[in-house]
């Protein structure tokens, strides 16, 4: 009896610990399947808008690959990997933005940064920082993907770079992507993206305007779209509410209290497995599925540096969450068994 109790405790637990829904799980699991027949024959990914592999989607894909609980390395097509073809791309970074991409990428497939494809892709993001703004790149975007690669890599970051960033919050705890300050500037995405960088540097409370945001912007069916207000629609879509799902995750909030976000996500999914842009526009979508992923499977992007620690563990065949969840059942099993054999040895 105490054993059959304690087994129901401990998969409530599991369901408890888990921050989304099975279903969210399986819908990365669907996306990530897709994913493996779009990889190109040079092991890097598309667009899905030009032709030929691209190092920032690739970057994208192999954090999705890792995020999902599976080894980037892995991933072979004709002999090579996506790491391969970064690594052959990775002297050839023009922007630090770029650059920092590639660190994430690089960190979550548990390769250094440091000395990877004959560069040193901490220093390229580094050397994108100007002194004067606190900005690295071309604003508030490349700073943010700069100060998650460099925390993700545990470099210091420069000085004044948080400094630099938090002065382009727009009143309404927005931020905008080159960083203009004119009313209503401000987007979903490079907000997100600024509250993970924040949470990463340890400079959480500057990111509590920016919930307030999203609390402000969100659909009614519990989605993002990229702006509010926009003359080009406002219709939820996948990137940005992943995104959005993330920075929430990040940030510690409960997103059940946010009318369970995930499922604007999973009324994307297309029947391939690939998610679409939007509802107006069907049809599986090469950037909404790399975007989606992390979040369908409970990652953001201040879990980088723990992302090979979860594939390494479990041979990629789960995610690192449902292996946590299986640490917690067996402990809990144990601890069952220890005390049904001291509940007989007392009778």
């Amino acid at each position: 009896m105490w054993i059959r109790r304690l087994i129901l405790v401990s998969v409530l637990f599991g369901w408890i610990l888990s921050p989304l829904p099975a279903a969210a799980q399986d819908g990365a699991a669907a996306a990530l399947a897709w994913l493996r027949t779009e990889q190109l024959a040079d092991g890097g990914f598309s667009t899905g808008f030009s032709e030929g592999s691209d190092p920032g989607a690739t970057a994208d894909a192999v954090v999705a690959i890792a995020s999902a609980g599976e080894d980037p390395s892995t991933w072979v097509v004709e002999g090579t990997s996506p790491i391969q073809y970064l690594t052959a791309q990775a002297t050839k970074l023009e922007t630090p933005g770029l650059a920092a991409k590639v660190v994430l990428a690089a960190v979550a497939a548990g390769e250094d940064p440091r000395d990877f494809g004959g560069a040193n892709l901490v220093d390229a993001v580094l050397a994108g920082f100007n002194s004067e703004t606190g900005l690295f790149g071309g604003g508030p975007y490349d700073s943010g993907l700069s100060v998650l690669a460099l925390r993700a890599a545990g470099e210091a970051l420069p000085e004044g770079a948080l400094t630099g960033l938090v002065a382009t919050r727009l009143p309404d705890g927005s931020y905008s992507f080159a960083g203009d300050m004119t009313p209503d500037a401000g987007d979903s995405n490079t907000t997100a993206l600024v509250v993970q960088a924040l949470l990463a540097a340890g400079a959480g409370s500057e990111a509590a305007p920016s919930i307030d945001y999203f609390r402000l912007v969100q659909n009614a069916d519990g989605g993002w779209t990229y702006q509010k207000p926009s003359a080009f629609g406002e219709d939820t879509d996948a990137n940005s509410t992943a995104v959005v799902i993330q920075a929430l995750m990040a940030s510690g909030q409960d997103l059940s209290e946010w009318g369970h976000p995930e499922r604007a996500l999973q009324a994307l999914q297309q029947p391939s497995g690939a998610l679409a842009f939007n509802a107006a526009t069907p049809g599986d979508n090469f950037l909404a599925t790399v975007q989606a992923i992390p979040a369908l499977a409970g990652a953001d992007l201040t879990d980088v540096p723990r992302l090979p620690a979860g594939f390494a563990a479990t041979g990629g065949s789960t995610t690192p969450i449902l292996m946590a969840t299986l640490v917690v059942l067996l402990a809990v099993l144990a601890a069952a068994g220890l005390l049904g054999r001291s509940r007989r040895a007392e009778g």
